[in-house]
C-alpha cells in the first residue's frame, strides 16, 4: 500500500499596496473636528493618533488607510487640507503582506520624496514612494 503524496503547498498570504496617508494637524484639533477635517477623504479606515486613556485629549495626527480609488480627488483632498488644518501630509502607496489570519505586515518605503506642500499636483502614487508634503 503506498501513501497518499505529502503536499508541499504553503499560503503566503496576499501581497499588494494600499494608501498609506499620514496627517499632522497644524495643531491638535478636538476629536469630533479632527474627523470632520478627514471626511474629506472617503473610503479609509482612519486611525486618531491620540491617548487611548484620554478620550477628551485633542488629536494632533491621524492615519488613514487603503485601497487607492480616485488619485485626482485625493489630491485636491490633499491641497484643500494644506490650505487649512494640516501642517504636514505624508502619503504613498505602501507595500503590505497579508497573513491568512489577517495580520498585515507593512513593506519598508523603497523611496522618500520630499516636496513642498504647494507640489501636491507632483504626488504620483508610484508603489513603495512616500511622499512627505511639508
Amino acid at each position: 500500500m503506498t501513501k497518499p503524496p505529502t503536499s508541499t503547498r504553503t499560503d503566503k498570504g496576499v501581497r499588494g499596496f494600499d494608501l498609506d496617508l499620514h496627517v499632522t494637524f497644524a495643531r491638535p484639533l478636538p476629536r469630533e473636528q479632527a474627523l470632520a477635517v478627514l471626511r474629506a477623504a472617503e473610503g479609509f479606515t482612519v486611525d486618531l493618533y491620540a491617548p487611548h486613556d484620554q478620550p477628551q485629549a485633542p488629536v494632533p495626527s491621524a492615519r488613514l488607510t487603503g485601497p487607492l480609488r480616485d488619485p485626482d480627488t485625493l489630491r485636491a483632498v490633499l491641497t484643500a487640507w494644506l490650505q487649512g488644518e494640516v501642517r504636514s501630509v505624508e502619503v504613498g502607496l505602501h507595500g503590505f503582506l497579508r497573513s491568512a489570519t489577517g495580520q498585515t505586515e507593512w513593506m519598508p518605503w523603497r523611496r522618500n520624496a520630499v516636496l513642498p506642500r504647494d507640489q501636491v499636483a507632483r504626488v504620483a502614487f508610484d508603489e513603495g514612494v512616500k511622499y512627505v508634503l511639508e
